[in-house]
């Protein structure tokens, strides 16, 4: 009994630390879906407004590029894209590009 005790309660704290990523995950597509998707698309195909912008559901694309360089680009803007850095908190800006490396 002792033993079930013991697995139940490392399962709960296994359980407890997974959910503020599973948090994480879900409010960075939110964020995505309100202040990315205009431009890049919901499927993360850029539309005509972000010419030259790589598609971002590009295999390809997905795994030449690190997590850090979207959060870059998010942060300090690139092209005609301008940063987030004022607008979004730096939590809020690692959700959007966890969320981004999930788009396929």
């Amino acid at each position: 009994m002792k033993k079930l005790a013991m697995l139940l309660a490392v399962v709960a704290v296994i359980a407890l630390v997974g959910a503020p990523a599973a948090q994480a995950a879900a409010d960075g597509k939110a964020l995505y879906d309100a202040k990315c998707a205009m431009c890049h698309g919901k499927d993360g195909v850029a539309k005509p407004m972000a010419k030259g912008s790589a598609n971002l559901n590009d295999a390809k694309w997905q795994e030449a590029t690190k997590v850090e360089a979207i959060e870059t680009v998010i942060t300090d803007g690139k092209g005609k894209m301008k940063g987030y850095k004022d607008k979004m908190s730096a939590e809020e800006i690692k959700a959007v590009g966890a969320y981004v490396k999930t788009i396929k």
